[in-house]
């Protein structure tokens, strides 16, 4: 009788754990997506539409850095756009040299020190930093 119930007890128990472990997977399936699995393709608008050689070369540039530097790791930039991203458009919008200069007087400021001096996007609670805005770019009047 007692080795009766110490089967019946252990086939019990048997039950229950692999009841619990099938409903375990079931809620697992949930929770897959939650990290992503690094094979997803991220597509860079600031890559397209380039007008000249050296656009699609500080592009290729671009998406190296993002691909093999940049996503090694954390997303740390105070800013949006993030700097890198701000490299290419300033030097798509503005040309080698001035959006080169631009994008060097960024890399100085990314940092958290005077973050009064700048809007806060609220969908991201990064600092606004974009290198078409007026206030950055000098207006030149033509002469008549």
């Amino acid at each position: 009788m007692k080795m009766k119930s110490i089967v019946t007890v252990f086939l019990l128990l048997s039950l229950l754990s692999l009841s619990s472990n099938c409903l375990g997977q079931l809620n697992a399936s949930k929770y897959k997506n939650i990290i992503p699995d690094g094979n997803n393709k991220i597509e860079y608008w600031q890559t397209k539409n380039n007008k000249n050689e050296v656009q699609a070369a500080f592009s290729g540039l671009f998406l190296f850095y993002k691909s093999f530097i940049s996503s090694q790791d954390l997303t740390v930039c105070t800013f949006s756009p993030s700097c890198s991203e701000y490299g290419i458009l300033a030097v798509k919008g503005h040309g080698v040299i001035k959006g080169g200069l631009m994008t060097m007087d960024r890399l100085t400021r990314c940092n958290g020190l005077s973050p009064e001096k700048y809007e806060v996007d609220k969908s991201k609670m990064l600092l606004k930093d974009d290198p078409n805005d007026a206030y950055l770019v000098p207006v030149v009047s033509k002469i008549k």
